[in-house]
C-alpha cells in the first residue's frame, strides 16, 4: 500500500466526524462540496502558510442570480465554536460577499455557480484546525448552505500500514490497520487527554476510528494499534456511475429520456454483491467529478454541465428492520429523504430518484437499522480484504487552558 504525508489536507467535516450538521444546504443548492484547487477528487485539508487553497463551490438553481455573502468560523473537530475572535484566527473581513459567480450555459436547467477559494485577497488565515464556512442571503440571517475544511500544521509524524489479517477467520473480509504518531517536541501535559486520533476510510463517517488512545507510550512515540489490534472491514469497491453522456446511450445505462424538461437517466438495476467474490474494479474511493460531453464542446464544465434525474434500482428482498439509502460523497454522505429508496413490490426491487449534475459518481447501497441506527455498509456492497481503500489520519491537539483546537498532522494512505 502506498503512503504518502500530504502537508495540506482538507475534509469536509461531516465526513471525518460525521457531524452531518456541518453539511447543510437548501433545496435550491446543489453539487456542494469543498476540495483542494486543481484537484476536486481530493479531501480537501491545506498547509498553513502555504500556496494551497481550498475551493468551496455549489450551484443555486433557477434564472435569478441571488446576493449572497460567507463567513468563516473557527472550530473544534467537532464543529463548536472555537473561544476566540475574529481577528485571532483571521485577517480580513468577517462577512463577505460572493462575486465570483458564472451563469450556465447550454442547459436545461438554469443555474448559477457560485465559487470561494480560500485564502484570498480579502481572507487570511491564520491558525491551524477546523473552519465552518457558511453562506446566507446578503443582509440576513438566513443560511442557505453550510460546510467546513481543515488547515494543518505538520507538528507530527504518522506511519500508518495496512496489511491483510493473519487470523484465517478475518483474512477474507478485513484490513489490519497498524498506527503510531510520533509528537516529536509538542508541548503535551497530558497525551490522553489533550491529544485526539481519528481514522477515517475512503471518507465515509459509517466506519471512522474516532477518540483513539495509546496502546503504548515509547519516548516520544505514540502507539495505538499494532497489528491484530484494529481490525476493519474492507468494504467493496465502489460503483460507479457515469453522467457525461446525455445524447448518446452508453453500455451502462438502460436509457435515457426527456420529458421536456429534465433529463432522466435509469442505469441497469443493481444487485446485491453481499456474497460475491470480489471483482477488481478502478474506482474513486467514493468521491466525484464533474465532467460533460456538451453541445458546445466547453471545458467549463461548471457552468456547461446539465442536471439530470438518476433513477437507480436495487433487486432486493424488502429489508424489514432498517431503511435502504444510496449515497457517497456526493451528497455528504447525508441519510436524508433526497436518497431514501422505495421499495417496490410489483419489481421486488428498491427505487430512488437523485437530481445530479453531469460527471463521474462512486456510489453504495447501506442500511441503516430502524432500532439502532446503526449504517450497515456490507449488507449490499460485501467485505473484502483485497478491496483498495483510502485512509486518512488527523491529529489533533488542544493543551490545557488553550482557546482553540489545532490540527497538527494529516496523512493519507492508498
Amino acid at each position: 500500500m502506498r503512503v504518502f504525508l500530504i502537508s495540506v489536507l482538507m475534509l469536509t467535516a461531516n465526513l471525518l466526524l460525521g457531524q452531518n450538521e456541518l453539511y447543510y444546504h437548501v433545496p435550491q443548492v446543489q453539487t456542494l462540496r469543498a476540495y483542494v484547487a486543481n484537484d476536486e477528487r481530493s479531501i480537501p485539508i491545506i498547509t498553513l502558510g502555504s500556496e494551497d487553497r481550498v475551493v468551496v463551490e455549489f450551484d443555486y438553481m433557477g434564472a435569478n442570480i441571488p446576493d449572497l455573502e460567507y463567513t468563516i468560523q473557527h472550530c473544534d473537530r467537532n464543529g463548536r465554536p472555537s473561544d476566540l475572535q475574529p481577528s485571532e484566527y483571521m485577517n480580513g473581513f468577517v462577512t463577505n460577499l460572493l462575486t465570483d459567480y458564472s451563469v450556465s450555459v447550454a442547459t436545461t436547467q438554469s443555474y448559477t455557480h457560485f465559487g470561494i477559494c480560500l485564502p484570498n485577497d480579502d481572507v487570511e488565515l491564520l491558525l491551524s484546525g477546523c473552519y465552518v464556512l457558511t453562506v446566507t442571503q446578503a443582509g440576513t440571517n438566513y443560511v442557505i448552505a453550510r460546510t467546513a475544511f481543515f488547515v494543518c500544521e505538520q507538528l507530527t509524524t504518522i506511519e500508518l500500514s495496512v496489511r491483510k489479517p493473519q487470523l484465517t477467520a478475518d483474512s477474507r473480509h478485513m484490513h489490519d490497520v497498524a498506527l503510531s504518531v510520533d509528537i516529536g517536541g509538542l508541548p503535551i501535559g497530558n497525551i490522553f487527554d489533550e491529544l485526539n486520533i481519528g481514522l477515517l476510510q475512503n471518507g465515509c463517517p459509517y466506519s471512522a476510528v474516532i477518540d483513539m488512545k495509546p496502546r503504548q507510550i515509547a519516548g516520544t512515540k505514540l502507539v495505538y494499534s499494532y497489528f491484530g489490534d484494529l481490525l476493519m472491514a474492507g468494504g467493496n469497491e465502489f460503483r460507479r456511475l457515469d453522467l457525461r453522456y446525455l445524447r448518446q446511450t452508453p453500455a451502462n445505462y438502460n436509457r435515457v429520456d426527456f420529458d421536456g424538461s429534465f433529463f432522466h437517466v435509469s442505469p441497469a438495476t443493481d444487485e446485491s454483491r453481499a456474497f460475491k467474490p470480489y471483482f477488481t474494479d478502478e474506482d474513486q474511493n467514493g468521491q466525484f467529478i464533474i465532467y460533460a460531453n456538451s453541445p458546445t464542446r466547453t471545458t467549463d464544465f461548471f457552468r456547461s454541465a446539465d442536471y439530470v434525474y438518476v433513477h437507480p434500482t436495487l433487486a432486493s428482498e424488502p429489508v424489514l428492520d432498517g431503511d435502504v439509502f444510496v449515497c457517497g460523497a456526493f451528497n455528504g454522505w447525508q441519510l436524508d429523504s433526497t436518497n431514501l429508496m422505495r421499495y417496490n413490490f410489483e419489481q421486488q426491487r428498491y427505487e430512488s430518484d437523485l437530481l445530479l449534475k453531469q460527471g463521474v459518481y462512486d456510489y453504495i447501497y447501506v442500511c441503516r437499522n430502524s432500532y439502532t441506527a446503526q449504517v450497515d455498509m456490507e449488507r449490499f456492497e460485501g467485505s473484502h480484504s483485497e478491496t483498495a481503500n483510502s485512509y486518512l489520519v488527523m491529529v489533533f491537539f488542544k493543551p490545557a487552558n488553550a482557546d482553540y483546537e489545532q490540527l497538527v498532522g494529516v496523512l493519507v494512505s492508498e
